[in-house]
């Protein structure tokens, strides 16, 4: 027998039988070919040979959805920053740049994940925009014909999440053309489920749905396991309530660990290897964790020789001293070492495809772009308010109250927790000015590129002439984030591809995104995770109330609102 590497002396994790077990491991032309209990017999022949001297060989990790752009990073530099943490393929849903930058977007990301040692697999974005063009401007609105297009792309083995769940169950006639495209097509249809149970659960999945990403608790787990779904847990449902459920569960082989959303920050310290560790914090055992990052998302995408060191699978596994001791002492891809220690064993240097057209970033603006649009026409006037729940989550719901007016602008009480709210298009088409409860601002303002989903430029403060300031070196960075107040910018991240996305190491980013956080934080911001709650502000599935540039959205019924009305009318 003859093989390009042989591994000798290592235990090997079985994600069938979640055991460990002492043998061999012959590779040759990237797969495994032998995996054998004891040791390796005499005449067998390697080009290299490995003595692991009973380190642990697991597969490599598979997170099954995931967004890149939420990393800010290109496809390349998000490939350095989680392979060394033992990541080695991935689904990416590209619905970001989608709808930014529309179809030839999408085909921007999946050259851009080509020949890279992380594997990257793509979904279709199902949702550009997000609702419908009613409701909110895209670059492009994507129907039947984009999914069958976009399906002849390499790489492409599913339709993104459908996130318009209201409108797969009612009259979106336009998104049930793009399910069933996908369906002729042969492509797996990711779910977005965060408030459908019983029938509404039922008619919702008849439509092919796979699996659901959404927050989750016991009763949900049952009854969508109950349904056939694939429920995945990310870090906000990797809890010990839910990790107990789960392992109620006569069958756990639809218990899939992801990441969905990751910031740059995060990833300075691991990427699915977090969630990994954070389930088996939460009491999943060790090799069960190991499974759900491993063979379960592989059986889940239809990756039939992925997630496992078994035969004919392809050699994709780490070295680790210990189980759970990430990052891996080694990372390979195919059989070839392409990480060590956290580190990459050789930089990525592939060049990026040129950028297609897009709308660039709105401006320039004054403080008067930030008047109220109301039709109060006096000193006060009704307002809707987009009020956040807690620090910790974007749920939000939607309250009223009566605001002072003076030439349009509103006259912010010191303790009323309001602010203002403005989106507008990327081609300046339609924008609104409204108000949101909850932010904890006490000054200044907060302007962002990405803003979720449709990515319109997004500001949010206390000031208008702050506003003004935030929004203009966005638009001055040809997209980004930045954090100013009235006597000047206290902080900025250049994010120069579709302005989402920057091709600087991850380190860096990571350092540009926490000085804006730790402005945020100084001008009052009190979430958890301040860039990502405000920047779902205007994510238009997002439970209950966000914005557009088109008005207020109840997300439930999928209206617009007026966000002011006369002030006689609340007091009625």
């Amino acid at each position: 027998m003859e093989f390009d590497t042989l591994l000798t002396h290592a235990r090997i994790v079985d994600v069938f039988r979640y055991q460990l077990f002492e043998g061999w491991i012959g590779i040759r032309d990237g797969r495994f070919i032998t995996v054998e209990a004891g040791s390796a017999p005499g005449g067998v022949q390697a080009t290299e040979t490995l003595d692991l001297a009973g380190r642990i060989v697991m597969p490599g990790l598979i997170d099954s959805h995931l967004h890149i752009e939420s990393s800010l990073l290109t496809p390349r530099r998000f490939a350095e920053a989680v392979l060394p943490f033992g990541t080695t393929t991935i689904l990416s849903d590209p619905h970001e740049v989608g709808n930014v930058a529309g179809e030839n977007g999408v085909k921007w990301m999946i050259a851009a994940s080509q020949n890279l040692p992380l594997r990257i697999y793509h979904s279709i974005p199902s949702c550009v925009p997000a609702t419908s063009p009613e409701i909110e401007w895209t670059h492009e609105v994507f129907d039947a014909a984009t999914i069958r297009r976009l399906a002849t792309q390499p790489s492409v083995i599913a339709l993104g999440e459908v996130m318009d769940y209201r409108g797969l169950l009612g009259p979106n006639k336009r998104l049930r053309a793009i399910v069933q495209a996908a369906r002729e097509n042969k492509l797996l249809i990711e779910g977005h489920i965060p408030t459908l149970s019983g029938i509404e659960l039922s008619q919702y999945l008849a439509h092919g749905i796979s699996s659901d990403h959404t927050l989750t608790f016991a009763a949900k787990i049952q009854e969508q396991i109950s349904k056939g779904l694939a429920v995945m847990l990310q870090t906000k449902s990797v809890t010990p309530e839910n990790v107990a459920a789960v392992a109620q569960l006569p069958d756990r082989s639809q218990i899939i660990l992801i990441t969905d959303d990751i910031e740059p920050s995060l990833l300075i310290d691991g990427h699915l290897s977090r969630i990994v560790a954070l389930a088996i914090e939460c009491g999943m055992p060790p090799l069960e964790a190991i499974a759900a990052a491993t063979v379960r998302p592989a059986r889940y995408l239809g990756l039939r020789d992925h997630g496992a060191i078994a035969p004919g699978f392809l050699a994709d596994f780490l070295v680790m001293d210990d189980i759970s001791a990430f990052p891996p002492a080694q990372v390979f891809v195919g059989g070839q070492l392409v990480a060590r220690a956290g580190a990459m064993a050789a930089a990525i240097t592939r060049e990026q495809p040129a950028q297609p057209d897009y709308p660039g970033i709105p401006g320039s603006f004054s403080a008067d772009d930030f008047k109220l649009d109301s039709d109060g026409g006096g000193a006060s006037v009704g307002a809707q308010v987009v009020a956040l729940q807690n620090k910790h989550s974007t749920l939000t719901k939607l309250e009223q109250t009566a605001v002072h007016l003076q030439d349009g602008h509103v006259l912010f009480q010191a303790d009323d927790g309001l602010a203002l709210a403005s989106v507008i298009a990327r081609d300046e088409s339609s924008r609104i000015v409204g108000l949101i409860a909850g932010t904890g601002l006490r000054h200044g303002a907060w302007a962002s590129s990405v803003a979720h989903d449709c990515h319109n430029l997004l500001v949010i403060g206390r000031s208008p002439a702050a506003m003004a300031k935030a929004a203009n070196v966005v638009h001055a960075m040809d997209g980004g984030v930045a954090v100013a107040t009235q006597d000047g910018v206290e902080a900025s991240l250049r994010l120069p591809y579709f302005g989402l996305l920057s091709d600087e190491p991850v380190a860096e980013v990571a350092g540009g995104l926490a000085a804006v956080e730790d402005a945020m934080r100084r001008i009052g911001a009190h979430q958890t995770r301040p860039f990502l709650t405000f920047s779902i502000m205007s994510l238009s599935v997002s439970p209950y109330a966000k914005f557009t540039d088109k008005g207020l959205v109840d997300t439930e019924s999928r209206q617009l609102i007026r966000p002011f009305y006369p002030a006689a009318k609340s007091e009625a």
